[in-house]
């Protein structure tokens, strides 16, 4: 069922990073614009990226998975392009927003979405490789995109940024390591960006996912089944006991949000960092 009865992001377009999974939050965020009206580019890892794998869970582990996601968006009656991008990689996110205006037009909402767990983890245990690694992704990667649609958004004179940040860079929790720093840095970017370009016409926002049920949402679990020496179930349950509302987050719960505040509805909101967590942590403004 479409989220809208009438199509708020008519004639905009969209760019929508790390789409390429099934169970993950970049094709609900996708499938959230698409029924609000917008055409959609959807982006993921073209090939596996075997040093960013957890519990067995990689970035561009099923290519076909992206274009399943753009299928779904013109199942919806709007245009998709699906395309490789490693966000990593400044000059790739650049020549996508190139492709995009030769074929679609100027994007003017981007949905940042593209992340790695692979910062997790106690403090002391972490490896210079793996906080560059985490950051390269988690905010290098949002830095290369938002360069990239600056411009044609300055152009347009109105844009939408919406970054996706984490429960982790709002509050902090242990265990967390590299992965707290990124996710505090992406709220830090998300305000900069508001001050910087809202003059321009171009607002920038970001939502705070707390637990949402995905592939890497599982590998969560089993992250802190191992950490506490539980089975899986119990360590889902111990997730569940610190949400308010009593259940996991979906894909589509973070791609209703995202696409609020793209849409006209949230014109006036600029700088805003909106948790997606059902309450979790307790007393999370």
């Amino acid at each position: 069922m479409p989220l809208y009865s009438t199509a708020p992001l008519d004639g905009r377009i969209a760019l929508v990073t790390g789409a390429g999974r099934a169970r993950g939050i970049g094709r609900g965020i996708a499938l959230a614009l698409a029924d609000a009206g917008a055409d959609v580019v959807v982006t993921d890892v073209g090939t596996r990226r075997a040093d960013l794998t957890i519990q067995g869970v990689g970035l561009g582990d099923d290519p076909d998975e992206l274009e399943a996601t753009a299928d779904l968006v013109r199942e919806r009656g709007r245009r998709s392009i699906a395309l490789p991008l490693d966000v990593t990689d400044a000059g790739a996110a650049a020549a996508v927003v190139s492709r995009v205006r030769d074929e679609l037009g100027i994007i003017d909402v981007l949905a940042n979405n593209a992340g790695t767990g692979i910062g997790a983890g106690p403090f002391l245990d972490l490896t210079d490789t793996n906080f560059t690694l985490s950051w390269q992704v988690n905010v290098l990667g949002q830095v290369h995109l938002t360069r990239a649609v600056l411009p044609g958004m300055i152009e347009l004179r109105r844009g939408s940024i919406v970054n996706v940040t984490s429960i982790m860079g709002v509050a902090a929790a242990g265990g967390y390591g590299g992965y707290v720093l990124d996710k505090h840095a992406i709220v830090g970017l998300t305000r900069l960006l508001a001050h910087e370009f809202g003059p321009r016409g171009i607002r920038t926002n970001a939502v705070a996912p707390g637990y949402i049920l995905t592939d890497l949402g599982e590998a969560e679990q089993t992250l802190i089944a191992q950490q506490f020496g539980i089975d899986q179930q119990d360590a889902l349950g111990a997730i569940l006991s610190q949400i308010p509302v009593g259940r996991s987050g979906q894909p589509h719960d973070v791609g209703s949000a995202v696409a609020w505040l793209a849409g006209v509805g949230a014109d006036f909101v600029n700088g805003a960092i909106l948790p997606v967590s059902g309450g979790q942590p307790a007393g999370l403004a």
